[in-house]
């Protein structure tokens, strides 16, 4: 589970409306007791609903009905209601649905590319840490919902030797040298390498790499290069990033590797979720 304090709801809600709404004030509905309803229009997997209900409940009004992250729910379907005065409901409108919008296209996405790899492996779908700044809550949160798994929570969660590294480092000759070192004094950890040639992953291997991530390799050359690997490597994990997509991640998924990075869903088209706000009937 992702926890959100209530300060990050807060400063959601406050971000788009500091003071008041004016339109509402204007046309006198502040006081007016209404139900808001919030609607699917198509096929959906849902995430952030918790988060979306706390905000009216912040705003004041009470929730009568929410349904629940990561489950999938047919056009139509009401996944959110609330009641309370039109004022908070206005002002909650526009955040939560814009919430929902972005985060359940990301889970929806997610898990259409998820079923993709289960139909011909049992591989994981791994996604990367390439999210907007300030979005790392709710962007993991829509990915577990998806059905996927996060890649690198952070910079302080694993070790992954990318190019940029060995460019201060002496380049990859350096690899036999640091990496006894590095599982000397992180011996909990797996040593990661990017690799782009097969002539790179076998040095990482020779090295000490536990794993090796390739990046943007087209899938006929990827199956030979994790063949070769795995008969002189038979621990060693393999795992593929970059040029991922719903079209092609079938194939990647019967490569022979171990796991799929990508950071394309973060992409996704958002949900289509439709919104009504009507005086509560007596």
């Amino acid at each position: 589970m992702i926890f959100f304090q209530t300060h990050e709801i807060e400063a959601w809600i406050n971000e788009d409306a500091p003071l008041v709404d004016l339109t509402g004030h204007l046309l006198g509905v502040e006081g007016q007791i209404a139900e808001l309803t919030v609607r699917t229009r198509h096929t959906t997997r849902l995430t952030m609903i918790e988060e979306a209900a706390r905000i009216f409940q912040i705003l004041g009004a009470e929730v009568v009905f929410q349904a629940e992250s990561g489950c999938d729910v047919e056009k139509g379907a009401v996944i959110l209601q609330a009641v309370g005065r039109a004022d908070a409901l206005h002002r909650g409108w526009k955040v939560a649905m814009n919430l929902l919008e972005y985060l359940c296209g990301v889970a929806t996405h997610t898990a259409q590319m998820v079923a993709e790899v289960k139909a011909v492996s049992d591989i994981p779908l791994l996604v990367t840490r390439k999210h907007i700044p300030g979005m790392k809550k709710p962007m993991t949160k829509a990915i577990l919902n998806g059905g996927a798994h996060p890649h690198r929570l952070g910079l302080s969660e694993t070790i992954l030797v990318f190019e940029n590294h060995l460019n201060l480092i002496g380049g990859r000759k350096a690899l036999a040298e640091k990496i006894p070192s590095i599982q000397s004094a992180a011996c909990e950890k797996k040593i990661s390498v990017e690799c782009d040639t097969l002539e790179q992953a076998l040095q990482a291997a020779q090295a000490g790499s536990d794993l090796i991530q390739f990046d943007k390799v087209p899938v006929d050359i990827l199956q030979e290069w994790v063949k070769q690997l795995k008969s002189q490597f038979p621990a060693l994990q393999i795992v593929i990033a970059g040029g991922v997509n719903l079209q092609n991640v079938r194939d990647y998924a019967q490569s022979g590797v171990d796991g799929i990075v990508l950071s394309s869903v973060y992409h996704a088209k958002p949900a289509d979720i439709g919104v009504t706000i009507e005086l509560l009937s007596e």
